[in-house]
């Protein structure tokens, strides 16, 4: 039992903040993303206790169960849109107030088109872009075929630059 708690601690440890932030990115919402991080180790710790999974393996099981969790939640209060913006993302000595303050709502903005985008390629541009995972590693997460998450990618990207054009937000 110890050595169980002590894997399970030891992945918590070395995986919580990135499966936070992809359930950030995800859900917009601090206290949802914490809720579903929380979820997916319970989860993880349910299912995959007793295994013997190598740290790579869980990282992508992990994500797996983040992503069904999030899709589950979003399903569940698709009705209800939350928005907490309270991560200051820029804060740059460098970067003046006004212009950290046209970045942030730059990003709010992104985040919206982003929220626009369908399920399958919202999740594959937010692995590839904002948590550099590999096509490989993304198919594997997906449970689809690297191609397909190529053409999520290529047409995720192509919707988010027309969605960003049509808000005056385009590169």
């Amino acid at each position: 039992m110890l050595d169980k708690t002590h894997y399970m601690g030891s992945l918590y440890e070395k995986y919580h903040k990135r499966i936070f932030d992809f359930l950030y990115k995800y859900s917009n919402n601090q206290e949802v993303a914490s809720d579903l991080m929380q979820e997916t180790f319970f989860s993880f710790f349910r299912s995959y206790g007793d295994s013997d999974l190598p740290p790579e393996k869980a990282i992508m099981v992990l994500y797996t169960i983040a992503r069904n969790n999030s899709i589950n939640y979003s399903k569940k209060f698709s009705t209800v849109k939350e928005n907490a913006s309270n991560v200051d993302i820029y804060q740059s000595k460098k970067t003046s107030f006004e212009k950290r303050e046209e970045l942030k709502d730059m990003e709010q903005k992104l985040r919206q088109c982003l929220a626009l985008l369908p399920e399958d390629q919202r999740t594959a541009l937010i692995m590839k872009n904002i948590e550099d995972m590999t096509l490989a590693e993304i198919a594997e997460v997906m449970e689809i075929s690297i191609s397909t998450v190529s053409r999520l990618v290529v047409k995720g990207t192509a919707r988010l630059v027309a969605l960003a054009e049509e808000q005056g937000i385009a590169p």
